[in-house]
């Protein structure tokens, strides 16, 4: 039986639910597009799952 587990976007406060969470686990916003990682489960808690600064940039 799946458990459903809750928590907000840090970027747009949409409401993300997701089963089974995991730590580590990389999920898109439906909002926002927004990729985050689970960085804790009780409560669900969620984190960009990149740091802006560590992104490569686009080619030019």
């Amino acid at each position: 039986m799946e458990t459903l587990e809750a928590a907000q976007c840090p970027v747009c406060s949409e409401l993300i639910e997701v089963p089974n969470p995991w730590v580590g686990l990389e999920v898109e916003c439906p909002e926002c597009g927004e990729v985050l990682r689970v960085v804790e489960v009780h409560p669900l808690k969620f984190y960009y799952a990149f740091d802006p600064d560590d992104e490569p940039l686009p080619d030019e």
